[in-house]
């Protein structure tokens, strides 16, 4: 995640074109695992004036199974948004999927101001973590890649 955050930011830079709005959007169905620590980068990407939003899958099983993080929603929302009206939507099911990315692109598209951001918030209001629980660990992903010599 940090390198496609790193890679993202980059291509920005790079682009020649100054649009009205930076976003990023990451989905994925696990934490990071590899490079620069997640919340670090986020932090980095947010300074140049970038909105990163999230659709964590959490689906379960798969190819990635055995790198499953318990509320990956959480660990999207502590270590992985951030920016200006950033939000992220879960997807707990397959058949969640074609609803979640039709209101990430009506949210994205119609900003934080409008009249259709507040008709989205209505419908379908907004994952709100407990105050409390303890924050997620950024570094959970690089922990199990790290530790994966049980799986050998």
């Amino acid at each position: 995640i940090s390198g496609a955050l790193a890679f993202g930011s980059d291509l920005f830079a790079e682009s020649g074109f100054q649009g009205t709005k930076r976003v990023i959007d990451v989905s994925g169905d696990g934490p990071n695992n590899q490079g620069a620590p997640v919340d670090i980068t986020r932090d980095e990407v947010v300074k140049q004036g970038i909105t990163i939003n999230g659709l964590p899958l959490m689906t379960r099983g798969g190819f990635s199974g055995a790198f499953d993080v318990d509320n990956l929603d959480r660990y999207y929302s502590d270590c992985v948004i951030g920016g200006p009206g950033a939000f992220m939507i879960p997807v707990n099911d397959w058949t969640q999927f074609p609803e979640a990315i039709r209101r990430k692109l009506v949210l994205e598209l119609a900003g934080p101001a409008s009249q259709q951001w507040a008709a989205e918030e209505a419908a379908h209001p907004p994952v709100v973590p407990a105050g409390d629980r303890p924050a997620a660990d950024c570094l959970a992903g690089e922990k199990m890649w790290r530790n994966r010599g049980w799986m050998l």
